[in-house]
C-alpha cells in the first residue's frame, strides 16, 4: 500500500487503517473472529487501529488488547474518551489502558466534538483537555488528537485554541455536499502540519454498492490515512484490494461518481449531519462562536 507522513509526528502509516468499532458481538463479530481479523491486518500492512472507550461498553478495546499483548510494538493505537471533564477522562484513560493491555496510548482522542458547547467545556478549566496534556507529559500518553462529524469549522477553531497533532473527521462522498471537512478543514490541516485520519467513508453502509468508489474518493484527499470498520474477513479483504491497487479518479470519473450519489445527500444518510443522530428529518443548523445560526 501506498503510504503517506502523519502530520509532524514523523511516522508514516499505509492509506488505509482498521477502525474497530465492528468487531464486536453487537455487529455480529465473535471473539475469534476479531481476533483473526485484527491479526490479519497486520499480516496485509495495516499498522494503525483507531477504537474507543465507549465502542460497545468496552468490547472494542478489550479485543484490539488481545492482540495487542501480543503485537503491541507493531501496533499504533488510538482511543478515545468521551468524557468532557479532566477527571473524568483521566478514569476513562485507566480503563482503555487495562483493557487495551498496553502502559502507554499512541494517540489519546477527544471523542465527537460535534458542537460549540462541547468545546468549550472541554477545552476550559478544567476539561478534558487538561487531562490530555496531564498524560502526555507522564508519558501515557503520545500524540493528542480530536475528532469532529458535523461542522468542520468547530474543528477549525479548535485548531486556534490548542496545536492537536492529529484529527479524525467525516470525508465520505456523501460529506462533501454539505458542511464538508474535505473543503473547509483539510486546507487548514495540511497549513498547520495536522496528521488527519479520515471515517464515515461508506456513509454507514450507504454506499457499500460503490465501494470501491468512495474509498478511491476518500484515499485521493490530502490525508494520511482512512480507517474502515469491518466485522467479517471478506470486508476487510475487499477493502485491502482497493488500497493496494489504489488508483485516483480522473476528474471526469469524479465528477460522474458525484452525479451518481448526489440523489443520496440527505439527513437521513448522514445522521452526523442532521439536526441530530436520532432526528434525521432536517440539516442541522451551523452555529458560530457567539451562538449565532446561519446555514
Amino acid at each position: 500500500m501506498e503510504t503517506r507522513p502523519f502530520g509532524k509526528t514523523g511516522i508514516n502509516f499505509p492509506i488505509l487503517s482498521l477502525g474497530c468499532q465492528r468487531l464486536v458481538d453487537d455487529e455480529g463479530c465473535s471473539e475469534d473472529q476479531a481476533v483473526a481479523i485484527l491479526n490479519t491486518a497486520l499480516e496485509r500492512g495495516i499498522r494503525y487501529f483507531d477504537t474507543a472507550w465507549s465502542y460497545s461498553r468496552g468490547e472494542s478495546e478489550r479485543r484490539v488488547g488481545l492482540v495487542a499483548k501480543h503485537r503491541r510494538d507493531e501496533m499504533w493505537i488510538a482511543t478515545k474518551t468521551s468524557d468532557p471533564t479532566a477527571d473524568g477522562a483521566l478514569r476513562q484513560l485507566e480503563e482503555s489502558l487495562r483493557r487495551l493491555q498496553t502502559d502507554h496510548i499512541d494517540e489519546w482522542r477527544l471523542h465527537g466534538v460535534n458542537d460549540w458547547v462541547r468545546l468549550d467545556v472541554i477545552t476550559g478549566r478544567g476539561g478534558a483537555l487538561e487531562a490530555l496534556t496531564k498524560a502526555r507529559e507522564e508519558g501515557t500518553v503520545r500524540y493528542l488528537s480530536i475528532s469532529g462529524h458535523s461542522d468542520p469549522q468547530i474543528q477549525v477553531q479548535a485548531l486556534h485554541r490548542f496545536p492537536f497533532d492529529t484529527a479524525l473527521v467525516a470525508v465520505s462522498p456523501l460529506d462533501h455536499f454539505v458542511h464538508s471537512f474535505a473543503e473547509e478543514f483539510l486546507p487548514i490541516a495540511q497549513q498547520r502540519g495536522v496528521g488527519v485520519i479520515g471515517m464515515k467513508v461508506m456513509g454507514k453502509g450507504v454506499l457499500s454498492d460503490v465501494a470501491d468508489r468512495a474509498l478511491r474518493y476518500a484515499f485521493a484527499l490530502p490525508l494520511t490515512t482512512v480507517i474502515l470498520g469491518c466485522s467479517t474477513m471478506a470486508q476487510l479483504d475487499a477493502d485491502l484490494k482497493v488500497a493496494e491497487d489504489f488508483k485516483p479518479m480522473g476528474a471526469e470519473e469524479r465528477l460522474a461518481f458525484f452525479r451518481e450519489i448526489l440523489p443520496l445527500v440527505s439527513p437521513q444518510n448522514v445522521p452526523w449531519k442532521a439536526v441530530d443522530w436520532g432526528k434525521v428529518n432536517a440539516w442541522k443548523a451551523r452555529e458560530d462562536p457567539a451562538g449565532l445560526l446561519w446555514w
